[in-house]
């Protein structure tokens, strides 16, 4: 799920990761054609300069020229951006030379042959890096599971922009809503519903990504209406070529000749979320090796009091609702956890006697950080429900779902705001949901580390109620 996310949107993120490797090979083709000229894999001080100002060039080019967000395949690709940014660095670098008056300081033999094995690596990459995306699309790594909605002739023009084998949006299932008969054959192959369907069971069924809605003279009466019926769920939404009856400034992104306006899309995409889930694991990990004594004794103090298990599993509610096992201590007497979606009150007479000491101070939350390793949640991010509870809650609270559009945490902004514990009071749910939408739509890396920060304090100096 974790590539699929990351692309969720756009390519930029595997582009940087080719660009990253291009510098590399820059760096790399130096060294070799220096220990062709002198023997020796150890650049001399004015070469080494004269590397990193190719490199540092070809960055700053390849920033300026960052407009695609798409990966596209193929050598026509590469003549166009790549072997341009490549021409165009060594131009600029050698005409540095020239202005400073230092080309007498280089091996014409060094250059020359630098030029042609970074040129030989540079086509080669550009060969590996079109295997590996054809991989990670045919294998689904990064697919984008969409399901169509829009009148029949323009699902049909949307089939034919997007063919499977050329992009990673790949289109499982469509409502045609001027076809309710299902009469029409004209969809490749492709399932076709109608609105009359379980949205529910279609996105569970076709583990659907985002739902795209085209917007046509056919269809604008019906596209309100399908809004707020996908906002029941945590999938992503889009507006496919919005027309005058709609009036958009912001949100709009392009692709394959169409407009999109993302009406309800997740922020946790691209290299940011990649950014944030490389950090989870990093102090995932980090925070286990530090808290590893604490685990021990507590652990030891259940079996004293209570035997085994230490660990208590439970079905919680993460990204797009699917469900995962949490770990947590287990801080409840075996014989009194039978009814597990009952929630744990401060003064419990299910409470272990250790156990108030481990909700107290937090550490029955520890193992979670396993739960980070494992991809099935972020160190901050809304805290994951119980299942009932959100089959509950999300009949009870307009939209309740969209809080799921993002990996749940062991902290967040609902967290750190006084939103702990219990539920049970009137509108603490409502609450608590306000808070985790806020944190969703306003996400940022900084925004983490400061709900990272405020939790240390929560934890040592706040009292649950």
């Amino acid at each position: 799920m974790l590539f699929e996310k990351i692309f969720q949107r756009d390519d930029r993120s595997f582009l940087l990761l080719y660009r990253f490797f291009l510098s590399g090979i820059l760096y790399f083709s130096s060294v070799f054609a220096y220990f062709i000229r002198n023997d020796t894999w150890k650049l001399s001080e004015i070469y080494f300069d004269a590397t990193i100002l190719i490199v540092i060039i070809f960055i700053i080019l390849s920033f300026l020229n960052s407009k695609e967000s798409r990966y596209i395949k193929g050598t026509v690709q590469w003549l166009r951006v790549e072997f341009l940014l490549f021409i165009q660095t060594f131009i600029i670098a050698i005409l540095f030379t020239v202005f400073f008056k230092i080309t007498d300081d280089y091996s014409r033999i060094w250059i020359f042959t630098y030029i042609g094995i970074a040129f030989i690596l540079f086509l080669t990459t550009k060969v590996l890096f079109d295997f590996i995306y054809a991989h990670l699309v045919s294998s689904n790594t990064i697919q984008r599971n969409i399901l169509l909605i829009g009148d029949a002739i323009s699902c049909q023009d949307m089939i034919k922009k997007f063919p499977k084998k050329v992009s990673n949006s790949l289109i499982k299932c469509i409502i045609a809503i001027d076809q309710l008969d299902k009469t029409d054959t004209n969809f490749y192959g492709i399932p076709n519903f109608n609105l009359n369907e379980n949205f529910g069971q279609i996105l569970d069924h076709h583990a659907i990504g985002q739902v795209w809605i085209i917007s046509s003279v056919k269809t604008q009466s019906y596209v309100e209406s399908l809004i707020d019926r996908f906002l029941l769920f945590s999938v992503d939404c889009r507006l496919v070529q919005p027309e005058s009856k709609f009036k958009f400034i912001e949100g709009l992104d392009a692709d394959a000749g169409f407009d999109f306006y993302n009406v309800s899309f997740s922020p946790f995409y691209g290299t940011s979320f990649l950014i944030k889930n490389l950090m989870d694991r990093f102090l995932a990990l980090l925070f286990i090796l530090i808290t590893l004594p604490f685990l021990i004794i507590f652990s030891i103090l259940i079996i004293i009091e209570d035997g085994f298990p230490i660990i208590f599993r439970q079905k919680r509610t993460g990204w797009d609702g699917s469900s995962f096992d949490i770990f947590k201590l287990r801080s409840l007497k075996k014989r009194e956890n039978k009814n597990e979606s009952l929630q744990v009150k401060a003064g419990d007479s299910r409470l272990l006697k250790v156990g108030k000491i481990i909700r107290r101070l937090s550490i029955d939350e520890l193992p979670q950080f396993f739960n980070v390793l494992m991809g099935d949640m972020s160190l901050v991010g809304p805290r994951p429900h119980m299942t009932d509870h959100t089959k509950y809650y999300s009949t009870d609270i307009k939209n309740f779902m969209q809080r799921h559009k993002c990996l749940p945490g062991i902290t967040g902004w609902a967290q750190v705001n006084g939103s702990r514990g219990p539920t049970d009071k009137e509108g603490a749910m409502d609450k608590r949901f306000q808070h985790d939408l806020y944190y969703i739509k306003n996400w940022n890396l900084m925004l983490d580390v400061y709900i990272l920060i405020r939790t240390i304090f929560v934890v040592l100096f706040q009292k649950v109620d």
